[in-house]
C-alpha cells in the first residue's frame, strides 16, 4: 500500500516507544506467531538496513528460556520441536550445559533451559526510524506535530458504521480505514468513532543495573513462570517485566502526552 498517512501527535518514539524492551523471541506457541516473528527478524536484521542504508540497531546475542519445573521444560520441549518445522535452530540445555553457556547464572533450582542461539533484541527507535525512512520511500506520509481530534464515521447501505474522515488541527483526511496505534491511549482514539478498546493503563517499572563484569554478550534471558526478563545492554543489564499486583493509572496523558493513529 502506498496511499498510507501515519499521523503523531508529537514526535515519533517520544511516547512510550523510546524506552521499550525491543526484544525479539523467535519461538511461540502459534505457528502464525512464528512466521510474524520470522518475518520481522528477517526485516530488522538485515532488509531494512539494506533498503534505507540505516541501522535498526539489531543485535543477534541470543535468547535463553529458563525453566523452574518439569512442566515449564516440556514445554520448551515442544516449542523446539515446533520451531524445528520452521527452521528455527534452538537447543533445550541441561542446567549444565546452561552453566556453560552463562557461566553468571546460579542454575541450581533449574531444570533447564531452552536456547535460541538466533534471538536479539532491537533499538526501539532506531528500528522506528529506519521503518519511517523505508516507508516514505515507499510512498507513505509521516506527519508528526499533528494530533488528531476527531473521526466521522458514516453508516452504508448495509446499516453498518465505517469510518468516513479522521479530523487534525491542521485539516481533514478522507479514508475508510484507521488503524489505531495509540497503545495506551488507544481507549481515547476509539472513543472518538464510537469504538470501545479494551485497554488500560498501569504502572510499570524496569531497572538498570550497574555494570556488571563478565556479562557482555551473554543471551537475554526470560522467565515465564515470574514474568521477568533480563536484557543485556552492553555491559549491564535491564531487567523487568509484568507487576502481579499492577497499581492502575487512570489518565494515560499524565504519563506522556502522545498518541498515533
Amino acid at each position: 500500500m502506498t496511499n498510507v498517512v501515519l499521523l503523531e501527535r508529537d514526535r515519533l518514539t517520544t511516547g512510550t516507544t523510546w524506552h521499550t524492551a525491543g526484544l525479539l523471541w523467535q519461538l511461540r506457541p502459534s505457528d502464525t506467531e512464528l512466521e510474524l516473528l520470522a518475518h520481522t527478524r528477517n526485516v530488522i536484521s538485515s532488509e531494512l538496513e539494506e533498503e534505507t542504508g540505516l541501522e535498526t540497531g539489531w543485535i543477534q546475542n541470543g535468547g535463553l528460556f529458563i525453566a523452574s519445573n518439569k512442566q515449564r521444560l516440556d514445554e520448551y520441549k515442544r516449542l523446539m520441536s515446533l520451531g524445528k518445522a520452521y527452521g528455527i535452530e534452538s537447543y533445550v540445555l541441561s542446567p549444565a550445559e546452561t552453566k556453560d553457556l552463562y557461566p553468571l547464572m546460579n542454575v541450581k533450582d533449574l531444570y533447564g533451559t531452552l536456547y535460541v542461539p538466533k534471538d536479539g533484541t532491537m533499538d526501539p527507535a532506531g528500528t522506528c526510524t529506519t521503518l519511517s525512512r523505508a516507508a516514505t520511500a515507499r510512498g507513505a506520509t509521516v506527519i508528526e506535530n499533528c494530533p488528531v481530534t476527531g473521526i466521522q464515521v458514516k453508516v452504508d447501505d448495509l446499516g453498518v458504521k465505517r469510518v468516513k474522515e479522521v479530523e487534525t488541527a491542521y485539516g481533514t483526511i478522507q479514508t475508510p480505514c484507521v488503524v489505531n496505534c495509540a497503545g495506551v491511549w488507544a481507549t481515547k482514539l476509539g472513543k472518538m468513532a464510537g469504538v470501545n478498546v479494551p485497554l488500560i493503563t498501569m504502572h510499570h517499572a524496569y531497572i538498570v543495573t550497574e555494570r556488571i563484569e563478565g556479562i557482555q554478550n551473554m543471551p537475554n534471558v526470560r522467565d515465564h513462570d515470574a514474568s521477568v526478563y533480563l536484557r543485556l545492554q552492553g555491559d549491564a543489564l535491564s531487567v523487568g517485566g509484568y507487576e502481579h499486583n499492577p497499581i492502575f493509572w487512570d489518565d494515560p496523558l499524565m504519563i506522556c502526552p502522545s498518541w498515533t493513529a
